[in-house]
């Protein structure tokens, strides 16, 4: 066999082998839709969707008081000032995540947050961290275009001391405990969360809050309100699954001995 016809055959081969990768992949492509299609968009569920239902306190907020929440870089909680600026922090988990990608996958939707405060002092911000599958964090913009943020101002006096809070160690590569004790086989455990951005990458703008569960306002923006009981929704538009949920609750002023403030969480489908 001459040189020439060795290489014609393996041109042959590769050809060949060529053909039947580019056949497989095409059967595995319409037998992937054949195969989504017969499922229900009802039972693709996201990564957590049961909700939760909590009641907090003035001990809650055990970080502070301090004028950033945690970023690559320091973050401010508000870009205009609110008493002395110097914020409690409580990080509660969401127990439900939002989908904004491939319906294939995943229902497309918004996690629902409905709150009721009592006695608040002060103003109460709210924001929100997210964990995408490799333990990256997102959070939500807070300057310039595509920023957003939910900001509750109540008409209590200020209490005196909130003695279970002090200032975080640090503004990344930091763990959080959330409010409320977590029961294992051997007893009650602390779960901490660790909350790391990438310094290169960021983080911010994948998640949003908005005060409409649709399309047109996926993005929300800051809102502003004085109404003690309210809702608003969680959304996400990043390329990362959201793994886990925290939302940041962060108040102005120390809060009075009858301060509550009741959470409800809900995974809902998108308008």
């Amino acid at each position: 066999m001459t040189g020439t016809d060795k290489f014609r055959r393996r041109v042959g081969i590769a050809l060949a082998v060529l053909i039947v990768f580019a056949g497989s992949m095409l059967a595995l492509q319409v037998g992937g839709e054949e195969w989504v299609k017969g499922i229900s968009p009802d039972k693709i569920t996201p990564l957590s969707d049961a909700g939760m239902k909590e009641t907090f306190y003035p001990g809650d907020f055990n970080y502070g008081p301090q004028e950033w929440r945690p970023y690559k870089t320091p973050m401010n909680i508000s870009n205009a000032p609110y008493g002395d600026n110097e914020w409690y922090l409580m990080f509660v988990k969401a127990n439900a995540t939002p989908y904004g990608g491939n319906p294939s996958f995943h229902r497309r939707g918004n996690v629902l947050v409905n709150y009721s405060f009592e006695n608040l002092a002060g103003t109460a911000a709210f924001h929100v961290i997210g964990f995408d599958v490799t333990a990256k964090c997102r959070t939500n913009q807070q300057d310039g275009y595509g920023s957003s943020s939910y900001y509750v101002t109540g008409n209590s006096a200020a209490g005196s001391s909130l003695p279970s809070s002090s200032p975080m160690s640090s503004w990344n590569n930091v763990a959080v405990l959330p409010p409320g004790e977590y029961d294992t086989d051997e007893g009650v455990e602390e779960y901490y969360y660790f909350i790391y951005f990438d310094p290169l990458s960021g983080g911010a703008g994948s998640l949003h809050i908005t005060d409409e569960n649709t399309q047109e306002r996926i993005k929300g923006g800051v809102i502003k309100t004085t109404e003690q009981s309210g809702s608003f929704y969680i959304t996400h538009t990043g390329g990362s699954i959201v793994d886990d949920l925290l939302i940041v609750v962060c108040v102005s002023e120390v809060q009075p001995e009858d301060f509550r403030l009741d959470i409800e969480t809900s995974f809902v489908r998108r308008e």
